[in-house]
């Protein structure tokens, strides 16, 4: 037997059961799109990497391969988009129910 043959060291944890996609996640969804909402440029962009790397280690920390990593942080980034919209249009609107 080799020492590459060990089972133990081939084998890996299973993935973790994502029980709460990052798009589903709305308080965080919310936070970054009034954070995003009050920077321009440089800032903004700095702030987006921040939040996209620490999402990004936490995804891969649960099990996730690259491929999937990349589908929940660019739904993310529509979530964020998207409330960055509707928080723009309920401001400028008196927002609230009718």
């Amino acid at each position: 037997m080799q020492r590459d043959d060990l089972p133990l060291l081939a084998w890996r944890p299973s993935k973790q059961v994502l029980l709460f996609p990052l798009i589903r996640r709305v308080s965080k969804v919310r936070h970054t799109a009034r954070m995003l909402s009050g920077k321009q440029g440089d800032d903004a962009a700095l702030y987006w990497k921040q939040v996209t790397a620490a999402n990004r280690k936490h995804l891969a920390r649960v099990g996730l391969d690259d491929s999937e990593i990349d589908a929940q942080l660019q739904a993310f980034f529509d979530a964020v988009q998207n409330e960055m919209v509707r928080q723009s249009y309920s401001g400028r609107h008196g927002g609230g129910a009718a």
